[in-house]
């Protein structure tokens, strides 16, 4: 055999061997040591890669693989507990091999995979840390000490979660996540300057924010069903217009300053007493038709409403109070100033072209940490 073909036998041979070790098809199991090496052979291959270029003013930034890394890991992990989470619906909809990646995703019906869905995340994610910390970087921001103070730990407890295995087939060496959470943590440092000098009117903002929806309504009521089902409480309760003339004796006494509690005690066989605060903001689990009722009431009202179901007699002990507007509020504030800072990145994404290229195709969400089953 020539030298040319030995040689090449010779490479195509260590590279079944290493696939075969990751994909567990060796007849020895790696060490963790190996694993860690194997990785660093992953991450230098992975650095040569270039998967995109971003250009501003001339000057070409490569992309490469390897700055990747924590992202394809983190994203790939969020589909998999996805998976793990709706699994049982997953294989009662598309059957028990369904391949969770090459399913259709929920983002509206554009026709994207769950794969098509995290790369896409994967792609958003990258673009905005690396176009923030560049722009760090180009005007002189370096790390706060705070921030340099949380990289190895941060760096180590990302790494605990993968596998020796996992970490060999993505490149996560220690050294690449690190690297990979420095333009993380200065592209958040960066924004959180950019957001500073987002200027938010909180009070025009609350002005969008609907005070009424987080008002609480606090209700005491008497039931007494509609229902036949139960032979005993329909010898009890009588018809439909028995139950109702009950029902309006017991609104009667309520007027005239019996408490609905002890009113109840009266009917303790056929009707119940109960309490029920809630606010618009959060009535799904609610009869409508009590809301509706209660909406009409005026604090101290103690009216009847009859619905399909049964017949109440509520009283509106109070709706003065409200909780949760103010954190609404700023849940809004921050919307706006996320604007704002969405605002800032488009500008400065505006001024960069960026290439994908044929390695950016390549990647294939479902694969970066474990073989395709």
């Amino acid at each position: 055999m020539k030298a040319g073909k030995k040689a090449i036998v010779c490479m195509l041979c260590v590279c079944a061997l290493l696939a075969g070790l990751l994909t567990g098809c060796g007849k020895k199991k790696m060490t963790d040591a190996e694993y860690e090496e194997l990785a660093k052979t992953t991450a230098a291959a992975n650095a040569k890669k270039v998967v995109m270029t971003l250009e501003k003013d001339g000057k070409v930034q490569e992309v490469t693989l390897d700055m990747l890394t924590y992202y394809l890991a983190y994203y790939e992990t969020q589909g998999l507990a996805d998976y793990t989470q709706n699994a049982a619906t997953i294989k009662e909809f598309y059957g028990e091999n369904a391949d969770y990646w090459a399913l259709p995703a929920n983002t509206g019906g554009n026709g994207m995979t769950n794969a098509d869905a995290y790369k896409e995340t994967v792609r958003v994610s990258e673009l905005f840390t690396l176009l923030m910390y560049y722009e760090a970087t180009e005007a002189g921001m370096v790390l706060t000490e705070n921030r340099k103070q949380v990289l190895d730990t941060i760096t180590e407890n990302f790494l605990k979660v993968y596998t020796p295995e996992e970490r060999a087939r993505s490149g996560m060496t220690a050294d690449v996540i690190r690297a990979n959470y420095e333009k993380v943590l200065l592209a958040d440092q960066f924004s959180e300057v950019a957001a500073s000098n987002v200027k938010v009117d909180r009070d025009e903002v609350a002005k969008t924010v609907d005070k009424e929806l987080y008002r609480i309504y606090q209700t005491n009521y008497l039931y007494l069903t509609k229902s036949n089902d139960n032979e005993e409480l329909v010898s009890k309760a009588g018809d439909t217009a028995a139950r109702l003339k009950t029902m309006e004796e017991c609104l009667a006494k309520a007027q005239e300053g019996k408490s609905l509690e002890d009113i109840q005690k009266e009917y303790a066989d056929i009707m119940v007493y109960a309490t029920r605060d809630f606010q618009r903001v959060n009535t799904s689990n609610i009869e409508p038709d009590y809301v509706t009722a209660v909406l009409a009431m005026k604090k101290g009202d103690i009216q009847l409403y009859e619905t399909s179901y049964g017949i109440y007699v509520i009283e509106l002990v109070d709706d003065s109070t409200f909780y949760g507007y103010e954190d609404a509020v700023t849940a809004a504030c921050e919307l706006e100033s996320n604007r704002g800072i969405k605002a800032i990145y488009d500008d400065i994404e505006k001024q960069y072209k960026i290439t994908y290229t044929e390695a950016w195709d390549e990647i294939k969400m479902g694969t970066v940490l474990k073989a395709k089953q």
